[in-house]
């Protein structure tokens, strides 16, 4: 079975909303970071954090999740809810972040397994009395870099101008509707990003190593939250990011994937994409029994690389090593 997998994925983004944070007023600017090209020279271009990659991929797999109902694969009430307050309970018809025992915790959810959590101090037990005061962490089975653009691309961002009409409380007053006006930036470029997916922790309660108690789930369950995680990836890949989806869709286009995996050990993270022959220096660092998939836009093959006609190839081999 699959122990670890890593992504290193370079895509187009073409008029995308994915990092308006800088917010003033009634106008949302865009992110823009500082960073090195390889010639150590500083450049500035709108970027976007890994957090925000890291959230959708818990909606995406959430979403999948939610929308099988044959599903064997629980969620607590937070993930359940799309909140980032995990573990989650509903008390009193109101959410609450609970301490429960981080065996408990992984097995009764998914998302809090794969992606972790930090139960703050003064989160209450679970079916307890009082304030509480318990603080605990699990560390997340999942990790992402920045999005970032590929050095030496060309990018673009501009601000553009919204308004929303409303015509109750003018009319009301005989006055015509009323209109508020905002502006928000969008940016285009061609960016990339590494993640990696650690399947060998996903179930493992890190307070029981080297007890025989140490996996909260059995091994059918572990492959069934492996699957969904890997698939959620799929989505991630086509575009299914960002704050505005209901409006700002981005216009996207894989250009590259690398698909590393083991079945045996840790890899490496991927060399990012942003970097020009990241493939051949990955090559020249991963463990000999490390498995290297990789899909282009050109169909081009790579020595050392077994070379996927789609998409979909990477991802039926990656399941199909979950068997």
């Amino acid at each position: 079975m699959l122990k670890y997998v890593v992504f290193g994925v370079k895509m187009q983004l073409n008029v995308h909303d994915l990092n308006n944070e800088a917010v003033a007023g009634n106008v949302s600017d865009i992110r823009v970071m500082e960073f090195l090209d390889e010639k150590g020279t500083r450049q500035e271009a709108p970027a976007v954090s890994g957090r925000m990659l890291k959230h959708w991929h818990y909606e995406l797999m959430r979403q999948l999740i939610l929308s099988r109902e044959s599903s064997s694969l629980s969620l607590c009430s937070g993930c359940k809810m799309g909140e980032p307050i995990r573990p989650g309970h509903i008390e009193e018809g109101k959410l609450i972040q609970v301490a429960r025992p981080e065996k408990d915790s992984v097995s009764s959810c998914v998302i809090c397994d794969i992606h972790g959590y930090l139960i703050a101090q003064g989160a209450k037990e679970e079916g307890g009395e009082g304030k509480g005061g318990i603080s605990a962490r699990r560390t997340s089975r999942v990790m992402f870099s920045w999005l970032m653009p590929v050095l030496d691309t060309e990018f673009t961002a501009k601000q553009v101008i919204h308004t929303r009409v409303s015509q109750q409380e003018s009319m009301a007053e005989g006055q015509g509707p009323a209109q508020m006006v905002f502006s928000k930036s969008y940016a285009s470029g061609v960016y990339g990003f590494v993640s990696a997916l650690d399947i060998e922790r996903i179930g493992l309660v890190e307070l029981n190593l080297g007890t025989g108690d140490s996996r909260a789930i059995e091994e059918n369950e572990r492959k069934q939250r492996a699957k969904v995680a890997i698939e959620a990836y799929r989505y991630l890949i086509s575009g299914e990011i960002g704050a505005s989806l209901s409006h700002a869709i981005p216009h996207a286009q894989p250009i590259e994937i690398l698909v590393g995996y083991s079945e045996n050990s840790p890899l490496p993270f991927p060399i990012s994409p942003i970097y020009s022959d990241y493939i051949k220096k990955y090559k020249g660092i991963v463990p000999k029994n490390a498995n290297i998939l990789f899909w282009s836009q050109k169909n081009e093959g790579i020595e050392g690389v077994t070379s996927k006609s789609t998409i979909n190839g990477i991802f039926d081999e990656l399941l199909k090593k979950l068997e």
